[in-house]
């Protein structure tokens, strides 16, 4: 073989094993970040629970994926994609805190609607018991009417917010139970008073 040749077959070797090692797009780990991604939403509703972990999590997705095509469009001997690997490995790890911050805060919101519900059961209960000891007169008559009323429609609203409970809407049905145990105390504050009037009338009769 002459010189020559040898020195271009020894170059096409070169290059062949030069392009042979060019880096290539980290495709799977694209493809990991978007299952962690979707995951932490699909499952977890993580844009609902964890709407600002989930949002750093997907911006760390974008960046990710922007660093990936910033390469590409570079000369294929000058692409390097460990600083993309890098940041699509951070975008998953924050997709797995977001889902887990989801989980937790749900949770939370469960236990709270539930604890809320429970108040305003017991302030109807209340309000209730003191409907009971009201005095009954020809002018707290119709407020005794009135107020019975009222406790029959909150009654009503519990059963809404069982339904809300059980539609997993927790921040709904703690709003709403909150407003039904105000409305409640409310009632029982106004019949202990007019409770306390009575009495000071006997009182005074005495």
């Amino acid at each position: 073989m002459s010189t020559k040749k040898l020195v271009l077959a020894s170059s096409l070797l070169v290059l062949a094993v030069v392009f042979a090692g060019c880096a290539k797009p980290p495709e799977q780990e694209m493809k990991d970040s978007q299952a962690a991604l979707d995951e932490s939403r699909n499952t977890a509703q993580a844009d609902k629970w964890a709407p600002s972990e989930y949002q750093a999590a997907k911006s760390s997705f974008d960046a990710a994926n922007q660093e990936v095509e910033a390469q590409n469009q570079r000369f294929a001997l000058m692409r390097n994609y460990d600083k993309a690997k890098q940041m699509l490995e951070g975008a998953k790890a924050d997709a797995a805190k977001a889902k887990t911050s989801a989980v937790a805060n749900k949770e939370a919101a469960k236990q709270e609607a539930s604890q809320k519900l429970q108040e305003a059961t017991a302030a109807i209960a209340a309000a209730r018991e003191g409907l009971k000891g009201a005095p009954v007169t020809k002018d707290t008559k119709a407020d005794i009417q009135l107020f019975t009323s009222d406790l029959d429609g909150l009654d009503q609203s519990i059963g809404d917010v069982n339904n809300m409970i059980s539609s997993e809407d927790y921040k709904g049905a703690s709003s709403k139970a909150a407003g039904i145990t105000q409305q409640a105390n409310d009632i029982a504050a106004k019949l202990n008073e007019a409770a306390e009037k009575a009495a000071a009338k006997r009182g005074k009769r005495k």
